[in-house]
């Protein structure tokens, strides 16, 4: 029998919540070798590092201070490492005699110091094994993966099949995972927009769907096996086709009379929730909504992409509000940092969101390598092209553009917290 290692390695953050994601992609890779007779077991640096959760049943991750790589060594704000010890991960790894193959997942591109950290550790246990490493910073920088993670084999895009996305009873070995109180759930593959600073199509060219009926009958699986009655989905464009796919999800849910939660940390199309939506979203328990909107600039909207229209927004916010939503159920997605939103846009933004009856929730910017902001700012030389992927970092990524821009941040964040809470 093949005995096959996953790992879920750590965060390297200025800061880090847990919105309910788990890694369901190496865990889909778990469920595939599992089918073929392998064993398969999970070490997951973040699991069991929850504290103080909210209302909803997010939380802050267990963190430790580490020292700064040499290329943040100049910004003020504390670095850490988010998940469990050093010497747990070792503990945990050195419990495993023999190991045929070790996949190592990847989040975000700056993360990769928890990456690269894992990988060393590994591969001092288990010399003779072969590491694969994939997911999001495996697939962006594919090439600085290579050359810097010590990997056996990098890999690009999806491992699995899409097949596998449809295929009836396939789900991700979420058994493998300790805490299941909160779960995700994927009813859609990809996003049919194209907007410059994102990199959906990277990993899905096409927007896809799977069938409604399958998607709840694998919350019911979770619901069965696990208790699990809270969902969360991270779809690119959930909204999108919703009559053929979340509207007839949610009326099959409403017509079982199961009692979940669902939540949309991922961000909503505007556009496409119209007044039967929003009812469906309300009878169903939707919390904390999210909804995209990235500026108010109608110039910079189309600029972008033309996801969204400022009559769009308004449009959502009133079915969500007629439907029984109310200001702290409703949160929406502001870019701030980007090259071509000042500060003083983002202000307007801000008051503009506010005067909806709406929180503004501020989603710092971070150029992603293959979209065509990156290209953009490559070409005008604000940045290189072979940038150490930890100016990617979102949280400080616009220092580069603005030398002050941390210290008007904060002061912007405060403001809309402020805000928030009238």
């Amino acid at each position: 029998m093949k005995k096959i290692l996953l790992i879920n390695p750590w965060i390297y953050d200025f800061s880090a919540y847990d919105f309910g994601i788990k890694p369901a992609g190496l865990l889909r890779i778990a469920e595939f070798f599992r089918r073929k007779g392998a064993k398969v077991d999970l070490v997951d640096c973040l699991e069991g590092c929850s504290t103080h959760k909210d209302e909803f049943g997010f939380s802050k991750i267990r963190k430790e201070r580490v020292d700064k790589p040499e290329t943040l060594k100049n910004i003020e704000r504390p670095y850490f490492r988010y998940g469990i010890s050093i010497n747990e991960f070792s503990e945990k790894i050195s419990a495993f005699s023999e190991i045929d193959e070790i996949y190592i997942t990847s989040g975000m591109t700056y993360w990769y110091p928890g990456v690269h950290l894992a990988i060393k550790l590994l591969k001092e246990r288990f010399n003779k094994t072969p590491v694969i490493l994939g997911g999001i910073y495996a697939t962006i920088c594919h090439k600085h993966a290579r050359l810097t993670s010590s990997a056996d084999t990098v890999w690009k895009g999806n491992f699995l099949d899409r097949a596998c996305f449809y295929q009836n009873g396939f789900y991700p070995a979420y058994d493998l995972l300790k805490d299941r109180e909160i779960l995700p759930l994927q009813l859609t593959l990809g996003c049919p927009f194209r907007c410059s600073y994102c990199a959906s199509r990277m990993f899905s060219p096409r927007f896809e769907m799977k069938d409604p009926v399958n998607l709840f009958e694998e919350a019911m699986h979770y619901n069965r096996l696990f208790g699990t009655k809270s969902f969360v989905f991270y779809d690119d464009a959930l909204a999108y086709r919703n009559s053929e796919g979340i509207k007839r999800f949610l009326r099959i849910v409403i017509a079982s009379g199961m009692q979940f939660n669902f939540y949309t940390p991922n961000g909503l199309h505007a556009r496409f929730i119209d007044e039967e939506l929003a009812d469906l979203f309300k009878k169903t328990n939707f919390r904390d909504l999210r909804i995209s909107l990235e500026t108010s600039d109608e110039g910079i909207q189309q600029f972008t992409g033309g996801k969204v229209t400022n009559n769009d927004l308004k449009l959502a916010l009133r079915n969500l509000k007629e439907a029984g939503f109310s200001k702290k159920d409703l949160g929406v997605y502001i870019l701030m940092g980007a090259s071509y939103i000042d500060m003083e846009r983002t202000m307007d933004d801000i008051l503009f969101i506010n005067s909806l009856g709406a929180k503004a929730i501020l989603a710092s910017y971070s150029p992603i390598p293959g979209t065509l902001d990156y290209r953009v700012l490559v070409r005008n030389k604000i940045i290189k092209e072979d940038i150490d992927p930890i100016w990617h970092n979102k949280t400080i990524f616009s220092e580069l553009l603005v030398p002050s821009y941390i210290q008007k941040a904060r002061e912007i964040r405060r403001f809309t917290s402020n805000l928030n809470k009238t």
